[in-house]
């Protein structure tokens, strides 16, 4: 039989005086951690992936191939951004999904098409069209599926996975375990033929790759691998004894994983600027540009000079 839907980590606390049968979340991982975390991603992220999007866009000098790759990948952390505020209301609401369940379908299947999209670009570099729909995919399921769910009283979840979508959560760490093989032994083989000595490519241009190289690894497996990694124990874990207890390890364990995931989004434009010189480059011309279409602060009051008698034509 089917579990009883349940919050991941937001093991409500004490019952509240006066409210029989209801219970406060108290969980301050979830319900702390993560929305502070997503307003600093939202608030890094977003300029930061816009202002590389238009680097991107306006740079000719950068290899066509890893350019088209590099926009598509900073489309997906947009992408990305832009549902974060709807869970930031919604972890700062205890949990409760005050929007429509088409809304809740939308911004599920929003945050699974950037992540897995996100995913599939590392691991198919040349295949980008393939890669948005095999994040497509990997997003289907949330539209079709209902997603909001009574959680306590007078409370709807949203998103929450749960036993009635093992599967589907099963096979995304399937699908994870492929592209994090595909990614590791195309990275190791990129690695190690940059570092030949017959390799063909100048020395600095082989160091901006290798770095850009392993930076991107680094992320996948610091913000992209823990999550993956407990979503299987944490759907197959069975529900809490007591409505109202205290989160378990795995619950605690997810919740971290996913305040890490977001930090994808906002690592990438890092990785970029600090592995490509030319990105540098175009980001300081990009930014002149930017600051010469900005208004500019009216002129102070200007007096006149001390000890001598000022007119206004003077001062002006």
């Amino acid at each position: 039989s089917l579990q009883e839907p349940r919050m991941n980590s937001s093991a409500p606390g004490p019952l509240p005086t006066g409210h029989t049968g209801e219970c406060l979340p108290n969980d301050p991982v979830q319900f702390v951690l993560v929305p502070v975390v997503y307003c600093l991603v939202l608030c890094v992220g977003l300029p930061g992936n816009l202002v590389a999007l238009l680097v991107f866009l306006q740079s000719g000098k950068v290899r066509k191939a890893i350019r088209i790759y590099l926009i598509n990948l900073t489309l997906a952390d947009i992408l990305f951004n832009l549902t974060l505020p709807l869970w930031i209301h919604y972890y700062l609401s205890g949990g409760d999904w005050l929007l429509s369940e088409a809304a809740c379908r939308l911004a599920g299947a929003a945050y699974y098409l950037a992540t897995y999209s996100a995913v599939t670009f590392m691991a198919l570099i040349s295949f980008n069209r393939l890669a948005w729909l095999l994040g497509l995919g990997c997003a289907v399921p949330t539209l079709a599926a209902r997603q909001t769910f009574p959680a306590r009283a007078g409370a709807t979840a949203c998103f929450e996975q749960h036993g009635r979508h093992r599967a589907y959560a099963y096979a995304m760490v399937g699908f994870f375990a492929a592209a994090f093989l595909v990614v590791l032994g195309t990275y190791a083989s990129i690695a190690r033929a940059l570092s030949a000595p017959t390799a063909a490519s100048p020395g600095s241009h082989r160091q901006q790759a290798r770095a850009m190289v392993l930076g991107m690894l680094l992320v996948f497996v610091v913000c992209v691998a823990p999550y993956h990694l407990t979503l299987a124990p944490w759907v197959g874990s069975r529900p809490p004894a007591l409505p109202c207890g205290p989160p378990d390890t795995l619950d605690v364990l997810h919740a971290l994983s996913v305040a890490l995931l977001s930090l994808n989004s906002c690592l990438d434009p890092l990785v970029y600027c600090f592995s490509i010189r030319r990105f540098r480059a175009d980001l300081g011309r990009t930014l002149c540009k930017i600051g010469r279409c900005l208004p500019l602060p009216p002129p102070g009051p200007s007096g006149p000079v001390p000890g001598t008698r000022g007119s206004s034509f003077t001062s002006s």
